[in-house]
């Protein structure tokens, strides 16, 4: 009976090993995908007023 339930929990963790990255991975390629739209959606006007900005305070 101990061996079975050693055989399970192995599989269940090989599963987790396998499913956590294919997530991390959908989550990641989302959240780029959807920056990379945003940024292609900003407005002409909104894209130069952005690369006008400074990037450090003017006063140090």
């Amino acid at each position: 009976m101990h061996i079975l339930a050693g055989t399970f929990h192995r599989v269940s963790h090989e599963e987790w090993t396998t499913i956590v990255p294919m997530i991390a991975f959908v989550v990641m390629f989302t959240v780029f995908l959807i920056t990379t739209i945003r940024a292609m959606r900003i407005k002409p006007e909104e894209r130069k007023r952005l690369s006008s900005m400074p990037l450090k305070d003017s006063d140090r």
